[in-house]
Formats: structure tokens, C-alpha cells, sequence
């Protein structure tokens, strides 16, 4: 290939660069290529996306080097047709946030896989969410043992995304959701509660400008996220004690205004989550505003500090259209933060995040807002796999540029930039629509999680699942995820995990069901083949998956945090074994009763769940320390 650029000496030079890179990712497909003539302008003023090919002739115009990337991974992968396409690029900032803060730090080159992803899909910023996963001098303790980014690494991370016109963010928290670093002994002054900075100390104000000057020179841009959500007891711990009661709209102003007089005096141009100045001002949750709500009264962040407005939540519009006007007045610079719901536990929740997503770019759309970025959260030990986000990262990115794209357009799009096939990962959805159907888990229930760590001789979840036929549901749902691993190979053991995991539940799922029946009816055939048979089988496909999860993580993930998904897995082994010893010894005659099997099931949620249940009901448990056992997983002191 051939390439003519018509733009600034640097952009040229990253141009270039970005190119190399993303044509040695491709060399099957450049090789089709070599005889392409590429013209390319890159024009700041252009409001319209341009590519065009005749023959062998190419020319890209477009506004910013991130959309000359989109435009590229496009020609390359319908080189063999002539086309003529143009797009409008709804957003002047469009990007995702990846989580590394949740127990799973993203390797440097999962990061740069990411990376150029998000150029093939044409968003310009990667926002690293990191807590205390990044390395502050002077600061040993933040972030020991948890994986964190060295000051080079980060800096790596951000020359790199240069190439690709791509804004590198740094997101920390500056008040709550710092639990992890507060534990250690450094955290003794600084602390509120377990989890938020105390808020007006000198000492306080002091360590976060020693966090904010670390990253001063790891990132280029000057852009910075500084946290400030859910911090839910603020004022309500050792400030309490030492100041008396505050209300919460006062202290987050005036915290924010410490912090933003901070990175001002740095250069930094800070942006915030926004849900602690709705809930102060309005006393009541984030999403509860009414349309007719007046503003006016509220107190309101300094000049200066951007708003982010998160909502992974709602599927009307008109929710979406009332929240942004409330961020409108509260700030100058509004930003929308979306959610892609690979969080839902073990297995994404498309469904929810399609329609979510949807409903909200297009009302962000429709009143100009000009910064949007999607949020992939790891909740609760990043038992997902960091590739199950792509569908819905692809979607979002998709309404960045189109106003509706069709099911075909966002399909086509995710072939391009992930080289699979949707419809393979789609299937994923599967896992949590046990009770609502594909793509209907609006309630985001997440049965797959609490039924494979569930205890079989408790079944504390079994009375919600009465009369579902979660054999025949799991066992066709492997099948067809065995099939994934051809037709999308390079995700291959990604697609082996999850072929896993549903074999493990096609038997493990309603396992505490066959037990407590047969135990209740002193069917000791039954119970003599549950131990014999279906435990040994469930055993040898929960190794297949554990093994499998270990090789997903060391790909994607440094090491650090691994350890828990090791003891949750392993955990559901023990008990497994545990059970057959135990329901054995009672077959053999050894004991004479099984006290487990004689507690009554009684309903995790409500009675009125029992399956089939109202769809609206939320059937979830994302906290693997309830989900194991009736009893504390933590002592009190």
C-alpha cells in the first residue's frame, strides 16, 4: 500500500506510525492490499467522514487521526469491493473506561490490544480507571500486592496510544472507593471510614497532590478523572466524632473545591462522577429527579470541573433527557458515562446493555452533548473476561457515528474490529436469561454466578429455580458455544471456558434439588449415583473450566488477584467433594441423618419469586460472599 498524507508534520509522523502497526496486525490483509494508492487528509474542520475507493485508488478524509483509523480497518477489510461511505461523528470525545481496579490489572499488551480496537472502531480516548493501581514515589504501600502500573508503564501506554490518535486518562478517586489503600498503615490519618478520605484534614489534601503529581508526567494528556462517587457515609465517621454533623452537599463542595484548586495549580482539567451532587441536593437516589425539579437552589460545583453523568440503568429516553438537563445546570461540561454490562457476574447481560445504550446515545445525540465514554466495570473479582466486553464496547461505538445502526451495521462493525462473529458472542447472554429469554434480562438476574458457587447441601438459591429444566437449558447452551470455537478460532479458549462453565451447570445447577428430593424421600439409589456419577462429572468439567480461567487471566491480567478467582473456584471443588464424602457416609449407613438436607428451602428473595415469577423482579446476587453460605463470611469484632 501506497500512502499520501496531507497534514501537520506530527500528525503525519503518528499517522504513520499508527499505520505500521495496525498493517502488522493485518498482514493477511495488507498482502491483498499492495498495489492501493491511499490518499489521506486530516482537516480539523471537517464535519464529515469520507472514504471512497475506485480500482486501486483510496481517499480518506476525515477530522482527527482516530477516524482515519476507522476508516483504514474499514478499507482494508472490504479491499476487494469498490465503496463509498460517509459518517458524521456525533461526539468530539468518544471513548471506553477499562477497569483495573477490581482485582484484574490489564497487561500493558491487553492494554494495547484495546488500544487498537478502539481505533478500528473509531474512539479517541481509553480512560484507565485505577483506585491505588498505579505507582506513587514515596507511597510503598498503594497498590502493594495488587498489580498496580509502574510510572514507565503508564508512559509506555500513552506514547502508544498516540499512534493512534488515541487520549490516554488517568481515572482515580480523590474521596471514596480507596478501601484498598486505606487498610495499610498509611491510611490511619487519612481515613474518614474504611473507605473515604476524611474530608477537610491538611494531611488528606497533602497525599492526594502526591497522587495527582505522580501522574503529572506518566500521561500527556491533561485530562484527568478524579472519582468523588458513592461515598455514601461521608461525614459520617471519624469526621463525625471530630467535627460534629455536616450535611453531605456542604462537604462535597467543599472537597471538590480543595481537589480542583489542586489540579488547577497542576495543569490538570479535572472531571468528576456526578451522583453525589444530585443525591445531597435532592435527598433522595441518583436517578430520582423529577422533570419539574428546580435546580436553581442547589449547590453546584466551581467553574471548571466537569460532570459525569453515569447511567447504566435506563431504558427510556425521556429519563435520559431530564438527567442531562439537571447536569446542564449544575455545570458547563457535561459528560455521559455509559455501561456495556459485563459485570453482570460470570457472563455479560447484552441485552440490557444494547437497549440501555441505545436509548441513551440517542438522547445524548439529540442535545449535543460532546463527551461520552463507556464503562467496563470488573464488579466483585473480575470473574468476567475482559474480551466479553466487545460487544457491547462495539454498539456504543457504533452510535458514535451512526444515529440508528441496524442489527447487520453493528454486526459487520464487530467483525472488523474484533474478527469474530457477534452472533457467537451473543450467545453469552444466555447465561442470566434463564428465566426472562435471550436478550430480555432487563432485571439483570445473574443465575449462572449463584448457581455454580451455591452450596449443593444448602441450595439456598434452589427455590427460585423449582421447575426449571436447567439440564436441557445449560447442556444445549454448551453445544452451541463448542460450535463458537470454529467459527470465531481466535477467541478459541474463550469460547472453551464458556462451553465449560455451561457443562458445570447443565448438572450443578439444580444439584441441590436432586439431593434434598432424594434425601426427603430416602431414595438411596439416587443418592449412591449423585456421589458416584454426576459429582465426579461435574468435577471433571469444573477443572476443565478452572483451568481455563487460570489461562484467560494470564493472558489478559497480571497475575496479582488471580488468587481470589482461585479460592472461588476451588472453593466450589471443595464442597463438591465435601458433599459426595458426606451424602456417601449417610448411604453407607455412617450417619444416620444429614442435618443440611433437613433445612428447609426457604425463598433467597421473596416467596412470590418461585419461578414463573413477574420478569420485573430482580433475581440477583452478585456478592460471592453471600452466595456461598448462610453463615459470616467475616467475623465481626
Amino acid at each position: 500500500m501506497y500512502f499520501s498524507y496531507d497534514a501537520d508534520s506530527k500528525t503525519v509522523s503518528l499517522l504513520d506510525e499508527g499505520t505500521n502497526l495496525l498493517l502488522e496486525e493485518y498482514a493477511d490483509l495488507a498482502s491483498l492490499c499492495e498495489k492501493l494508492q491511499v490518499s489521506v487528509t486530516v482537516d480539523p474542520s471537517v464535519n464529515t467522514l469520507t472514504i471512497s475507493k475506485t480500482g486501486n485508488n483510496c481517499r480518506i478524509v476525515c477530522r482527527e487521526a482516530a477516524h482515519y483509523f476507522r476508516e483504514l480497518n474499514y478499507l482494508l477489510h472490504h479491499s476487494r469491493e469498490d465503496f463509498e461511505r460517509q459518517e458524521t461523528p456525533f461526539f468530539e470525545k468518544n471513548g471506553f473506561m477499562l477497569d483495573c481496579s477490581r482485582n484484574a490489572v490489564s497487561t500493558p499488551e491487553t492494554v494495547k490490544k484495546l488500544i487498537r480496537i478502539l481505533a478500528k472502531a473509531g474512539m479517541n480516548q481509553l480512560l484507565l480507571y485505577t483506585e491505588d493501581t498505579y505507582e506513587v514515589p514515596g507511597l510503598p504501600y498503594f497498590g502493594t500486592y495488587r498489580g498496580r502500573y509502574s510510572q514507565e508503564e503508564l508512559r509506555q501506554l500513552d506514547a502508544y496510544a498516540q499512534n493512534f490518535g488515541i487520549e490516554l486518562v488517568p481515572c482515580i478517586q480523590t474521596l471514596a472507593h480507596l478501601r484498598n489503600a486505606l487498610k495499610w498503615p498509611m491510611g490511619q490519618d487519612l481515613k474518614d471510614n474504611a473507605d473515604i478520605l476524611m474530608v477537610g484534614s491538611e494531611k488528606v489534601y497533602a497525599f492526594l497532590e502526591q497522587l495527582l503529581c505522580s501522574l503529572k508526567d506518566c500521561f500527556s494528556s491533561r485530562n484527568i478523572h478524579i472519582g468523588m462517587d458513592e461515598a455514601l457515609m461521608l461525614g459520617l465517621g471519624n469526621y463525625l466524632r471530630e467535627n460534629g454533623y455536616r450535611e453531605s452537599s456542604l462537604l462535597i463542595r467543599e472537597h471538590s473545591q480543595r481537589v480542583l484548586e489542586i489540579c488547577r495549580r497542576l495543569g490538570w482539567k479535572p472531571m468528576m462522577w456526578s451522583d453525589m451532587y444530585i443525591t445531597s441536593n435532592n435527598g433522595k437516589g441518583y436517578y430520582d429527579v423529577d422533570e419539574n425539579t428546580d435546580t436553581s437552589s442547589w449547590t453546584k460545583p466551581d467553574d471548571g470541573l466537569g460532570l459525569v453523568y453515569w447511567d447504566y440503568y435506563n431504558l427510556d429516553r425521556n429519563v435520559y433527557r431530564n438527567m442531562l438537563r439537571v447536569h446542564k445546570e449544575l455545570s458547563s461540561r457535561t459528560i455521559f458515562a455509559g455501561g456495556i454490562w459485563n459485570w453482570n457476574g460470570i457472563a455479560p447481560n447484552y441485552g440490557k446493555a444494547f437497549q440501555c445504550t441505545r436509548s441513551a446515545l440517542q438522547e445524548c445525540q439529540s442535545q449535543g452533548i460532546s463527551e461520552v465514554f463507556a464503562t467496563g466495570w470488573m464488579d466483585n473479582g473480575a470473574e468476567t473476561p475482559i474480551a466479553a466486553i466487545y460487544p457491547g464496547l462495539i454498539l456504543f461505538a457504533a452510535l458514535c457515528f451512526q444515529e440508528n445502526p441496524s442489527e447487520e451495521e453493528v454486526s459487520q462493525l464487530f467483525t472488523d474490529c474484533i474478527d469474530a462473529r457477534l452472533e457467537d458472542f451473543y450467545l453469552l447472554d444466555n447465561f442470566d436469561a434463564l428465566f426472562q429469554g435471550t436478550g430480555k434480562n432487563l432485571s439483570a438476574d445473574n443465575p449462572s454466578k449463584y448457581l455454580l458457587y451455591q452450596d449443593p447441601m444448602l441450595g439456598m438459591f434452589d427455590y427460585h429455580i423449582q421447575g426449571m429444566d436447567t439440564q436441557t437449558y445449560y447442556g444445549n447452551l454448551a453445544d452451541k458455544l463448542a460450535k463458537c470455537q470454529e467459527t470465531s478460532s481466535k477467541y478459541a479458549d474463550f469460547f472453551r471456558f464458556y462451553e465449560s462453565f455451561a457443562q458445570v451447570l447443565s448438572q450443578k445447577a439444580d444439584l441441590g434439588i436432586h439431593l434434598k428430593k432424594a434425601y426427603d424421600t430416602k431414595n438411596l439409589s439416587t443418592l449412591q449415583k449423585i456421589c458416584t456419577e454426576v459429582i465426579p462429572n461435574i468435577l471433571e468439567n469444573l477443572q476443565h473450566m478452572h483451568l481455563l480461567r487460570e489461562k484467560l487471566w494470564m493472558a489478559d491480567a497480571k497475575p496479582f488477584g488471580y488468587e481470589l478467582m482461585d479460592i472461588k473456584l476451588s472453593g466450589v471443588k471443595t464442597r463438591l467433594e465435601s458433599t459426595a464424602r458426606r451424602v456417601s457416609s449417610y448411604v453407607n449407613g455412617d450417619l444416620d441423618r444429614l442435618e443440611e438436607l433437613e433445612q428447609t428451602r426457604l425463598p433467597y428473595w421473596t416467596a412470590d419469586v418461585k419461578y414463573p415469577h413477574d420478569t420485573k423482579v430482580e433475581l440477583r446476587e452478585n456478592l460471592w460472599s453471600k452466595i456461598v453460605s448462610g453463615c459470616d463470611l467475616i467475623d465481626t469484632v
